[in-house]
């Protein structure tokens, strides 16, 4: 039975992207009166057919996270999320070759023959300032106007 590993990841340095996102939303998009704060993560999702999950995404992350600039977490056949924000998570709809090089990566060069595959996401945290059914369909309205190429990106609201 597979197992999948999930390894979020997100700066402790400044985000110069979501502060750009923020700004764009908050001063030229009119969201200033619902939206707070706007973060953003990576999200590896990391298929395995066998092994220690949990010693696995150790090994795992000390290939994929940058320990002097960038924190991390990891849930195994779960991913949820704190209270007080929206989370969208935005991924590929097309082959994905990010992602692609990750699992090859792990699987040939680091010899990790478990990986069955890899999948790469950005996960938008949206704090607004409004209750969540309106919160809800405001992170629905900036994911469709803002974060996506409707050409090659889905996205999906993450219920918390």
């Amino acid at each position: 039975m597979s197992q999948k590993i999930n390894l979020r990841v997100w700066l402790k340095i400044p985000d110069a992207e979501a502060a750009t996102v923020k700004n764009t939303l908050v001063r030229r998009m009119g969201y200033g009166n619902f939206l707070s704060d706007v973060k953003k993560e990576r999200l590896f999702s990391i298929e395995v057919d066998s092994g220690d999950p949990q010693e696995l995404a150790k090994s795992f992350a000390r290939e994929l996270v940058n320990e002097n600039k960038e924190s991390h977490k990891v849930l195994v056949d779960e991913l949820v999320f704190d209270e007080g924000y929206v989370p969208v998570k935005v991924a590929l709809h097309i082959e994905d070759g990010e992602a692609i090089s990750t699992r090859d990566r792990l699987r040939n060069r680091l010899g990790f023959g478990n990986v069955l595959d890899v999948k790469k996401a950005t996960i938008w945290k949206l704090y607004f300032k409004t209750l969540k059914p309106e919160a809800e369909i405001k992170a629905r309205e900036i994911a469709e106007r803002l974060l996506i190429n409707p050409h090659k990106d889905t996205y999906e609201i993450l219920s918390q």
